[in-house]
């Protein structure tokens, strides 16, 4: 299955503030951004998290092509993370290129691809907003709306369990919440009900906690 497009999505907006960048450097209590390009933990395969940076450094990160074979290809990465002058306003960007899946092939199921995308995170001073844009999707499909944590399910064998499941634009706040977030463009989890290669493989990952 073939599907190509482009998203520009925003979950969990919260009411927003001029961002003024400044080199990071937060201390303790300054609102905290970070962010990379991704990772994996599949079976005895870990690589990540690639081209990472935070508020309490690096403030920057960049990779080349980062492979892991047969399982997943990320041509490249880089993140930025900034902080104002007062500690309040924290912001990451993580942009990435191609990205290949091919973890599921030897089951029988699709190779999953991206050409590129786009996660970013900012603090405000009672929350978080964040947003995620991506395009040249291929192996699923998603709806032109794209909701926040929607779950794709590749379904496996005769046994029922399903071989993976997809999740676009995965948001995971804390309870009871603080304004914090953590936000993954794309959350792959490998026999989620078990089988023989569990794991995870992340792309776009994004964290922003405002100040306590």
């Amino acid at each position: 299955m073939r599907f190509r497009s482009t998203f520009s999505v925003v979950c969990l907006a919260a009411a927003g503030l001029a961002f003024t960048a400044a080199p990071a450097g937060a201390a303790p209590g300054d609102a905290v951004a970070e962010g990379s390009a991704g990772g994996v933990t599949i079976g005895e395969a870990t690589v990540g998290p690639i081209a990472s940076c935070s508020t309490e450094g690096p403030s920057s990160g960049e990779s080349g092509e980062v492979a892991v074979p047969n399982v997943a290809t990320y041509s490249s990465g880089t993140s930025t993370c900034t902080i104002d002058e007062a500690g309040e306003i924290a912001k990451t960007t993580v942009t990435g290129g191609r990205f290949r899946f091919d973890a599921l092939l030897p089951h029988g199921g699709p190779r999953l691809r991206l050409s590129d995308y786009t996660a970013t995170c900012e603090t405000t001073l009672t929350g978080s907003n964040s947003s995620i844009r991506f395009s040249g999707l291929h192996g699923v499909t998603v709806p032109s709306e794209l909701p926040s944590n929607h779950v794709v399910t590749i379904p496996g064998d005769l046994d029922g369990k399903p071989l993976a499941t997809v999740t676009f634009n995965e948001a995971v706040t804390p309870s009871p919440p603080d304004g914090s977030m953590t936000v993954h463009l794309m959350h792959i989890r490998m026999f989620p009900e078990g089988g023989p290669t569990p794991g995870d493989a992340y792309v776009g990952t994004v964290r922003c906690a405002p100040v306590p």
